[in-house]
């Protein structure tokens, strides 16, 4: 198995994906080449890191099956069923880094 060769570190990588465009810890995990797992590890740090300077918006997981919102959740994982229906069809959260001025 090779490493891949970075340039920037994968928590790096991950604030310039949130620049670009909302996207869910699984897209990132497919656009970087890394585990879902990792990802999440990563996510959360880069987060807090791009808060300091920049606004980060949230779009929280929802519940495909009765429409529950996981509005409260600090964890970057997917969560695996609803609390509500104990369904598992979840729909990932996505995340955004807003780098317009005055959008702290």
């Amino acid at each position: 198995m090779s490493v891949v060769e970075r340039e920037k570190t994968i928590r790096q990588e991950i604030i310039e994906l949130l620049k670009l465009r909302p996207v869910t810890s699984l897209e990132i995990s497919g656009l970087l080449h890394v585990s879902e797992r990792e990802v999440s590890e990563h996510l959360h740090h880069a987060i807090a890191s791009a808060s300091r300077k920049y606004r980060v918006e949230i779009t929280p997981a929802v519940c495909k099956s009765c429409g529950f919102i996981f509005k409260d959740r600090k964890k970057t994982k997917k969560p695996s069923r609803c609390p509500m229906c104990k369904e598992e069809r979840i729909e990932e959260a996505s995340y955004f880094i807003n780098t317009e001025p005055g959008k702290k």
